[in-house]
């Protein structure tokens, strides 16, 4: 694994999230790009991958959300922008180049994933559904759509809409199934449970 490149691309996209609208942002901020490079590296040691595999995964894990800097919609493609720049000018190789830029892409809304790699990430990036901060984590998103876009939502609307996105989600490795479907469970019944 190169740990020198990993801790150039830290840098460089923390210091992009942290001096730009991303910082102010509830949700998409820096510490969930920590924590999806964390659960992806996770995910995929439990996995058994190689460390090349997860040295990818480690990469697009910092870059996968940075086009929230500019903007909300669409932001997959300018965090595959930044990455495919930085990573050229860092003399990476373009076939690892292409398989950083895929795990970004997957990460889209709707994007159905291949590889196991690009189940890792999904997996990594929506891990925070079965953890024990979700409540926290969910409450910190409602603030981000109400202040990002105006999307605003009753507390019966708001939980209705996060019951059926988590009943209808599944996560695609056994190893995030390991890890975090008992706590998604807990947290789908505490949702019924607040508006019954």
């Amino acid at each position: 694994m190169n740990i020198a490149l990993i801790e150039k691309v830290k840098i460089f996209c923390k210091l992009l999230v942290e001096s730009s609208r991303c910082k102010n942002l509830p949700f998409h901020n820096w510490q969930h790009t920590e924590e999806v490079v964390q659960n992806s590296e996770l995910i995929g040691k439990q996995e058994g991958l190689k460390e090349n595999a997860i040295e990818e995964l480690i990469i697009a894990s910092y870059f996968h959300d940075i086009g929230y800097s500019n903007q909300a919609k669409g932001h997959e493609q300018l965090s595959c922008k930044y990455a495919k720049e930085f990573l050229q000018e860092e003399g990476v190789a373009d076939s690892k180049i292409t398989n950083v830029l895929n795990l970004i892409k997957v990460t889209e809304a709707g994007r159905e994933p291949k590889t196991i790699t690009q189940k890792i990430i999904i997996d990594a990036d929506l891990a925070h559904l079965g953890r024990k901060n979700f409540k926290v984590k969910n409450a910190q998103l409602r603030k981000e759509w109400k202040n990002s876009n105006g999307s605003e939502f009753s507390n019966v609307e708001w939980t209705s809409l996060n019951i059926t996105f988590m009943e209808e989600h599944s996560f695609y490795t056994a190893s995030a199934n390991s890890l975090f479907s008992t706590q998604k469970l807990k947290n789908i019944k505490a949702l019924k449970d607040s508006i019954l």
